[in-house]
């Protein structure tokens, strides 16, 4: 399983459209994605870790 977290202001809509999760016409069946914001220091650590294993929990339940 791959997780890929998104900081900042890049054009993430590559790996977006990787995550199985997201989308059904996903590529990859084994890719998750969290994006955690244009400013990452600014999310709490619990937020962030949460959103984490959120995205890691949605990969699962597929």
């Amino acid at each position: 399983m791959w997780l890929f977290v998104g900081f900042g202001r890049g054009k993430l809509t590559f790996y977006k459209s990787l995550n199985a999760s997201a989308s059904a016409s996903a590529t990859f069946t084994n890719v998750a994605f969290y994006d955690a914001s244009k400013n990452p220091g600014s999310v709490p650590g619990d937020e962030f870790y949460a959103g984490l294993v959120d995205a890691f929990g949605r990969w699962m339940n597929q």
